[in-house]
C-alpha cells in the first residue's frame, strides 16, 4: 500500500478548512490549543491486565470548526502463564482532522460535536521468553521466541464531542472504527496487541476513548 496516499488525504482535508478569507473577523471563534489525557486506558487496564497503555491527545482550532489533531503513546505487555511468557514494549502515533457541526452562540460556548479523521502507525517490538507446548503422547516441550519487531499503518474514522466542565477544563468521548492498511513482522507470531490500534487479528476494529482536556486561547496568550 501506498501510505503517502493517505497522508495526502489528511492534508487536502487540513487544506479545506482555510477557505477564503471572512470579511468581518467572526467573535464567536476564539483560536485554542487543547491538551488532554486519554483516562479509557485505565478502564482498559482493569480489564485487560496484561497491557498498559498511556496516550496523550492534543487538538489546535486555527479556524472555526477546524482542528489539527495529534494523539501519541506507549503500550506496555507483560503475559505470565505456566504454558507462556510474553512481553511487548511499543509506541503509536495517530494524525489527522476534526470537524465541528456544533453552533456556538457566543465566544464562551466552546464545546464540540466533531467527525474525525486520522492516519495512525505503531510500532513495537516483542517476544516469548518461556513457551511449554504440552502433548498427551510426546509429553512436554519447552522453547524460547526471539524477540521480533512488528510494525503497522491503518485509518480512522469516527466521531465524539467535547463538553466544558469546567473554565478552561473539558471531559470528551470518541467512537471511531479503525481499518488496518499494511503491518509488517509477525514472522514467528501475532502481537498480543497493536500499539495504538488493538487486536491483532482483525483487520477492522472498534474503539471508544474517554479523555479529558485543559484548553489554552491562544488570542489571550497573544495580548
Amino acid at each position: 500500500m501506498n501510505i503517502s496516499r493517505y497522508l495526502s488525504l489528511l492534508l487536502i482535508l487540513l487544506a479545506a478548512g482555510k477557505g477564503p478569507a471572512l470579511a468581518e473577523p467572526d467573535s464567536t471563534f476564539i483560536p485554542a490549543l487543547r491538551a488532554g489525557l486519554d483516562v479509557s486506558s485505565i478502564a482498559r487496564h482493569l480489564m485487560e491486565p496484561a497491557a498498559r497503555t498511556l496516550e496523550a491527545t492534543i487538538d489546535w482550532e486555527w479556524r472555526k470548526n477546524w482542528f489539527a489533531a495529534a494523539e501519541a503513546g506507549t503500550l506496555q505487555v507483560g503475559v505470565d502463564k505456566s504454558s507462556h511468557n510474553y512481553q511487548a514494549n511499543g509506541w503509536f502515533f495517530r494524525l489527522g482532522a476534526d470537524y465541528n457541526f456544533l453552533k456556538r452562540p457566543d465566544p464562551t460556548h466552546q464545546d464540540v460535536v466533531v467527525a474525525s479523521l486520522r492516519y495512525g502507525y505503531g510500532s513495537l517490538r516483542h517476544e516469548a521468553p518461556f513457551v511449554r507446548i504440552t502433548d498427551p503422547f510426546w509429553g512436554s516441550l519447552e522453547t524460547v521466541i526471539p524477540t521480533e519487531s512488528f510494525s503497522a499503518h491503518w485509518l480512522e474514522f469516527g466521531g465524539g464531542l467535547k463538553t466544558r466542565i469546567g473554565r478552561h477544563f473539558f471531559l470528551g468521548w470518541s467512537v471511531r472504527t479503525r481499518f488496518l492498511i499494511s503491518r509488517k513482522g509477525g514472522e514467528q507470531m501475532d502481537p498480543y496487541t497493536i500499539s495504538g490500534y488493538g487486536r491483532s487479528d482483525r483487520n477492522t476494529v472498534v474503539m471508544m476513548h474517554y479523555a479529558l482536556y485543559y484548553r489554552i486561547p491562544l488570542r489571550a496568550i497573544s495580548q
